[in-house]
């Protein structure tokens, strides 16, 4: 009995714990209702951070709001809107940059629900245009990141921080580099002409003794007398 007492304790924990980490990843997205769905969207990674891959998090359901219940020890809608991703289409924007588009994919295991990778490079305001048919009907909605909505993805805090010191110690690091190899560089080619030098004299000093040496046309050709 202490047995089972314990194993349905272990059970409801496990289920509270999945609860609260799948209410915790939605709580800064916004939810609207879209004709008879309703939509809800924001970063699947939040905070969002600028540098760092992340993902549009797009969760729709019939009705005017998202149902869950727990499956298998998992926490999964219960009205879910299955199949969206064959007839829309989503993309994202920010500041005067094109927009960049998004192709939806099922997450795994969790109908209703839908992401796609992308990596956001600056901080500031994002914009997610989902938009395509549903259910036959036209959509087209907008959803902007913000104090009301979800958060905009902010500067990530480096450790240890970089210093003007850093920077320009590696700068000076760099352009020793630069000289050292410049240097073996030279030292090389000097090598490789004292080489090309020494096997020159040395087929020079292996010509049979009594050979024609022929000079250029403007001058008379010389036959070696010797030997």
């Amino acid at each position: 009995m202490k047995r089972y007492f314990r194993l349905a304790g272990i059970a409801l924990t496990i289920t509270f714990l999945i609860f609260i980490s799948t209410t915790s990843n939605v709580s800064a997205h916004e939810r609207r209702q879209v004709g008879q769905y309703a939509f809800v969207v924001g970063f699947l990674n939040e905070p969002a951070y600028a540098g760092q891959a992340n993902r549009i998090d797009l969760t729709i359901c019939n009705g005017n709001q998202c149902n869950y219940t727990v499956q298998d020890g998992l926490r999964v809608l219960s009205n879910p809107v299955k199949d969206a991703e064959k007839t829309l289409k989503a993309e994202v924007s920010q500041g005067s940059a094109a927009p960049l588009a998004l192709p939806l994919e099922p997450r795994y295991a969790n109908p209703g629900k839908y992401a796609s990778y992308f990596l956001p490079s600056k901080v500031g305001t994002y914009i997610f245009h989902v938009f395509g048919t549903l259910g036959g009907k036209q959509i087209d909605e907008k959803f902007t990141s913000g104090p009301n909505t979800f958060g905009d993805p902010e500067q990530i805090r480096a450790y240890p921080p970089v210093t003007t010191q850093t920077t320009e110690a590696t700068q000076i690091q760099a352009s020793q580099n630069s000289a050292n190899m410049a240097t073996t560089l030279g030292i090389i080619g000097i090598i490789l002409g004292a080489l090309g030098l020494a096997a020159g004299g040395l087929a020079l000093a292996r010509r049979p003794r009594g050979a024609v040496v022929t000079e250029p046309a403007s001058k008379p050709a010389v036959e070696n007398l010797r030997g």
